[in-house]
């Protein structure tokens, strides 16, 4: 049964990636992090499954393993196809609870599959430590395949292989089980998968919710389709009857659009909009005195600030873009419409994350220009964020300062609306660092020009107080028309405005007051917490807004903390529905057993405290690893491979449980605490090598931590083996529940508090979890010292989770999904 266990555990891993990808192209990039949520649901369900059904681990328990691996494959597939269905119908300027929840529905049936085909195998007679280890490594491996498979077969296909795999996995159980019938179903399961997979695209075809997909493709033609560890990329063509327009929109994800235009319509836009003005102050020097700008862009995309750069007389322009199938579009395959801009003998483009890479840099510029680029793309590439952006936090703007001349300046391009955030947001930022800087006025450092048409707010800050002659060609916005520009802030611009109160204010000292006073939150985020697009408490119950933005756009706001408090409500309620209440009526009896409190307290917190701290590790290592998908691949892999040492590891330590769990937790707690200063640190000193040694010092940071995570689980779990078995199912509930729970709530926590903080959380509840099990009548708990009426009991079986690594027959295995 080991091949059977190595495939659908590393089709389940490749499987959750996958669908946040999906849900980010169906929906908004918010809805992707639901996946997580109902996967960990998933495998709590399948606990409860065989706790109330203690027969489903005798007999042939290879032949249901068989008929549970077909039913995997085939639920991916109805799953999808019904999502679609739902996200067709989707309005994505609400909140859409009755979607989400559907949605949530239609992800935990596959992963309750999956969750109770794990759990049967490992609790299906000898051989244990074996089989975990195949499970351990199928996950492992899984954690890749996202990575490795989704560029050449697509979302689509990549999917259909994922069911595939189930079928492919009942195969070899049917052949171990020797069960004819479950063999002969299998293989025609796997038959249908193969051909499913052939037809991937049409059949199962990703579509964008309805009015994202009006909003995205218009009246334009949909010429090529990209998938990309970070992003789909769809590439639409917009050509007008009388030919002065001839673009290629290319969409990441539906949305966080860039374009091309074709070399012989392309000509440059308005010397005041907001892609062109940082380059002002340099003109006039370059008139003066002939000198030529040094140009950084970060966020190249299509390709159209490049071409920008090269009119305005830069010496040279390096780009950096993230995503290298973007590059690829535009500077390779699609290099004859563009222009071959990208093969420009003053042009250099590099393929990395825009800060990370930057921060590699021994360089500085000129002019750098951010025209509106997005990280949350990606993120919804894969991983526990909501809406975050490492590009415009205070530590964000400390790099590009650091990179600029002496006369340089930075131009960040962010949305233009009214009540105006985004741009204001940046304003604050970029005149809160010139203050640090030294700068005794940051209002004459900066200019801000609203072009109306296409909601973007175009923003300077210079490194030296601007010139009034630019001064004076920038209040000239005023006066145009087509595009028609409004001037939101310039040095002493008298007009009342939030620009110019927050200018005011900064000046004196007392933007505090303004923040406090502000209708929205447009305070500075930090790489701790870099939600730049949270405008809005988590807890805030007002109702959306309505602007001409808004409207425009197809999304009312705060339309992504709607998300997360119905994915926070509806995750408790599932909880409380498949994992509380069955334990509650099958095992309601087990709670009289003495301090069944205590033990269900413990691991409550191991399941919180394990999913708060995964989270807060992956989002702190997106920027050294410098891709969110490398960061969650890098984390997954070493809480899975180093919690199961630890767990093998745990038995062999320690013969007392309660001091093995007391030393264990002490440990964890103080490795916590010192990764969460240490962690920017080691961050800072490797930051210099290359990908390949950087997720090695990952690695390696995590693994002492990880190991010792571990431990607590098992011993735990040999303790009430060995004094109240009848608590486990309650134990195991717990716990999965727990989990499931924080998986959402750490978001929440994150926006308010800060992922640094998420961690040292997770360390307090590890903290208190330890206090619960090994203090007071549960010091040394072991045998009738417990006060529980100890007996023959029937071997019991928990189901995976991220912390259960395995423990010692009897049987306490797992894995994460």
């Amino acid at each position: 049964m080991g091949l059977g266990l190595f495939l659908i555990s590393g089709s389940i891993l490749a499987l959750q990636v996958l669908h946040m990808r999906i849900l980010s192209v169906q929906m908004w990039y918010h809805h992707a992090y639901i996946v997580l949520t109902m996967a960990m649901l998933g495998f709590a369900v399948a606990g409860t499954v065989t706790t109330l059904f203690p027969k489903l681990k005798e007999g042939n328990v290879a032949r249901r393993l068989a008929w549970l691996s077909s039913a995997f494959g085939v639920t991916v597939v109805l799953g999808h196809v019904l999502q679609s269905l739902v996200a067709d119908g989707m309005s994505m300027s609400g909140s859409n609870t009755g979607a989400v929840l559907l949605s949530c529905l239609l992800l935990l049936v596959p992963y309750s599959c999956g969750g109770l085909v794990i759990t049967l195998t490992l609790s299906a007679g000898g051989n244990v430590h074996r089989r975990y280890a195949v499970n351990l490594l199928g996950s492992a491996v899984g954690t890749w395949l996202f990575v490795l498979a989704i560029s050449p077969l697509g979302g689509e296909r990549l999917l259909a292989a994922c069911a595939l795999i189930g079928p492919l996995a009942g195969v070899f159980f049917a052949l171990a089980g020797r069960d004819k019938r479950s063999l002969v179903g299998s293989l025609a399961v796997a038959a249908a998968g193969i051909a499913v997979m052939a037809m991937g695209p049409d059949l199962l075809e990703i579509r964008m919710a309805k009015d994202k997909r009006a909003l995205a493709v218009k009246d334009g033609e949909v010429i090529d389709q990209r998938w990309t560890p970070l992003s789909r990329l769809d590439l639409v063509k917009f050509v007008d009857d009388n030919g002065k327009r001839d673009e290629i929109h290319i969409l990441q994800d539906g949305g966080a659009g860039t374009f091309m235009q074709s070399k012989d319509t392309w000509k440059a836009r308005h010397e005041l909009g907001a892609h062109r003005i940082s380059y002002r102050p340099h003109i006039r020097r370059a008139l003066a005195t002939g000198y030529r700008p040094d140009v950084l862009i970060i966020g190249v995309g299509g390709g159209p600030d490049l071409r920008e750069a090269i009119h305005a007389g830069a010496k040279s322009v390096m780009g950096i873009e993230i995503n290298p199938e973007m590059a690829r579009v535009t500077g390779v395959d699609y290099a004859d419409y563009n222009g071959h801009i990208f093969d420009h003998k003053d042009v250099s483009v590099v393929v990395g994350e825009g800060r990370s890479t930057l921060r590699r840099l021994d360089k500085k510029f000129d002019v750098i220009i951010i025209a509106g680029a997005d990280t949350y793309t990606a993120g919804a590439a894969g991983a526990f964020v909501l809406s975050e952006s490492y590009l415009y936090t205070q530590e964000a703007l400390g790099d590009y300062f650091d990179h600029l001349k002496p006369e340089g300046t930075l131009s960040i391009l962010r949305l233009y609306d009214k009540p105006t955030r985004e741009t204001l947001r940046i304003f604050g930022t970029a005149m809160l660092e010139l203050r640090r800087r030294g700068a005794k006025e940051p209002s004459k450092h900066c200019a801000v020009i609203g072009q109306v048409e296409g909601f973007l707010g175009g923003t300077v800050f210079s490194t030296n107080p601007l010139h009034e002659d630019v001064i004076a060609f920038y209040r000239t916005a005023a006066t145009v028309t087509a595009p028609k520009l409004e001037v939101e802030f310039v040095p002493g611009y008298e007009k009342d405005n939030p620009f110019t109160r927050l200018a005011s204010a900064i000046d004196a000292g007392t933007e505090e007051e303004f923040f406090e006073s502000y209708p929205l939150k447009v305070r500075p985020v930090t790489d701790d917490s870099p939600f730049f697009f949270d405008f809005h408490s988590i807890w805030d119950s007002a109702e959306f807004e309505d602007s001409a933005c808004a409207r425009a756009f197809g999304i009312r706001w705060p339309i992504a903390a709607s998300i997360l408090r119905d994915l926070l409500l509806q995750a408790t309620v599932l909880v409380l529905a498949l994992v509380l209440l069955p334990l509650v009526v099958r095992h309601r009896k087990d709670l009289a057993h003495a301090h069944a409190g205590r033990h269900i307290l413990y691991f409550l917190s191991l399941g919180a405290g394990f999913m708060l701290l995964e989270i807060s590790m992956v989002q702190r290592l997106i920027l050294f690893l410098g891709h969110p998908t490398y960061a969650l691949t890098v984390v997954l892999f070493s809480f899975l491979f180093f919690a199961g040492i630890g767990s093998a590891l745990s038995e062999r330590l320690f013969k007392d449980p309660a001091k093995g769990i007391r030393i264990a937790i002490m440990l964890i707690a103080v490795l916590i605490g010192v990764m969460t200063f240490a962690l920017p640190k080691i961050a800072a000193t490797f930051l210099h090598l290359d990908l390949g040694m950087r997720i090695a010092v990952a690695i390696v940071v995590l693994a002492p931590l990880t190991v010792l995570m571990g431990m607590p689980f098992p011993l735990a779990l040999r303790r009430l083996r060995e004094t109240t078995p009848g608590l486990m199912p309650w134990a195991i509930g717990a716990n999965g529940g727990a989990s499931v729970i924080a998986s959402a709530l750490a978001a929440a926590m994150a926006m308010e508090v800060g992922f640094a903080f998420v961690g040292l959380v997770a360390g307090g509840v590890y903290l208190i979890g330890m206090l619960c099990a090994t203090t007071g009548p549960l010091a040394a708990c072991r045998g009738r010292d417990c006060g529980a009426d100890v007996g023959p009991s029937e071997r019991y079986t928990p189901p995976p989770s991220r912390e259960n690594a395995r423990a010692p027959a009897p049987v306490v295995g797992g894995c994460d999904p």
